[in-house]
């Protein structure tokens, strides 16, 4: 699950600050890392797993503000070599040209040097894929687990 465009409270609650944002679900394969907790939906007291986890629960860990770090983006790129990238880019790839050229119509876009940087670097392959992963998993039947035997 994704999340994106968050709206943040003007003002803290109980010292949290309040987020609401727009989920996107998408079926994919993933590899679990080994220590994280599995949450199996036939228990009496699945319910509070459900209001604490799926991001849109008004008493979820993301609406108070406890997974605000999913939408901090931690890697960028320097506007030089950005430019160097998007260069190569519009002389190699027609289509980039033509999506670039489309979104400069609009004129609060072009006149946006943040905005402009943001709409190339995010085609770049140095986007991190993690920003705005949600760390929950709902899986549709129970995982498959890896074990070592003791030795």
């Amino acid at each position: 699950m994704r999340v994106a465009n968050p709206k943040y409270a003007e003002a803290p609650y109980q010292g949290l600050t309040r987020v609401t944002a727009d989920v996107t679900r998408t079926a994919e394969k993933r590899t679990i890392p080994a220590g994280a907790l599995w949450v199996p939906a036939d228990q009496p007291d699945f319910e509070v797993a459900v209001q604490l986890l799926e991001p849109e629960a008004v008493d979820s860990l993301l609406s108070w503000g406890l997974l605000s770090t999913v939408f901090e983006q931690k890697e960028y790129m320097e506007p030089r070599g950005l430019e160097a990238w998007v260069t190569e880019k519009l002389e190699s790839d027609p289509q980039a040209a033509a999506a670039w050229n489309e979104a400069l119509k609009d004129e609060k876009f072009a006149a946006d040097p943040l905005a402009r940087y943001r709409w190339w670097f995010q085609r770049t392959p140095y986007l991190d894929p993690m920003v705005g992963l949600v760390p929950v998993f709902r899986a549709m039947k129970a995982p498959a687990l890896q074990t070592q035997p003791w030795r």
